[in-house]
């Protein structure tokens, strides 16, 4: 059976143009693209999911309608309120290429994390995708905080190689350690030493 990474794949462009209805600009369609396939892919770590596609456009449409209730709850601005001629430019517009690179990331973001041990991913995407706190996981998960924090530290290392040996910056990807952070890359040696009890 089909799994979420290849009804994705197989499904984008439909995807895309059922999100198109909820939203005008492109780079919102491709967010909201994204924020799906990754809900989806976090959500079959931790359980099966029978009907991959349905459930990809399912989470699609509660996608699009929390980022538009978000919207509608922001302050508006007026058109006549602003001075600058630069609310007129569409900054929807997304060139080919930035699509193409997204569309690679998206996929090498989601090999690298899937390369993880199952452990491991578990607790980065409950981390990572649902942002929950290390004392949440750590009672949601039944395990010590300094392990939740070893997972997502090892998480981070491993990803970061990956994203390296796919030449990219892994800082490109928000999650990224930067290697001349010194004290990033103590505290990560710290989390990942064995500690005896």
């Amino acid at each position: 059976m089909a799994g979420i990474l290849d009804s994705f794949l197989k499904n984008e462009l439909a995807l895309k143009k059922y999100l198109s209805r909820f939203f005008t600009g492109a780079q919102d369609v491709e967010d909201a693209t994204q924020e799906t396939f990754l809900k989806a892919f976090a959500a079959e770590t931790k359980a099966e999911i029978r009907s991959p596609k349905s459930y990809l456009f399912q989470v699609a449409k509660h996608t699009a309608l929390n980022e538009l209730a978000k919207k509608a709850n922001q302050t508006t601005d007026y058109i006549e309120d602003s001075n600058s001629s630069s609310v007129l430019q569409d900054r929807g517009q997304v060139g080919a290429d930035q699509k193409l690179d997204s569309q690679r990331k998206l996929v090498v973001f989601t090999k690298a994390v899937a390369s993880l041990p199952p452990n491991c991913r578990r607790v980065f995407l409950l981390r990572k995708m649902d942002g929950l706190k290390v004392k949440e996981i750590a009672r949601h998960l039944d395990i010590s905080v300094s392990g939740v924090e070893k997972h997502i530290a090892t998480g981070l290392v491993k990803c970061n190689q990956y994203f390296k040996e796919h030449g990219y910056d892994p800082t490109e990807f928000g999650a990224g350690v930067r290697t001349d952070d010194t004290a990033a890359r103590a505290e990560i040696s710290a989390l990942l030493q064995v500690k005896d009890e």
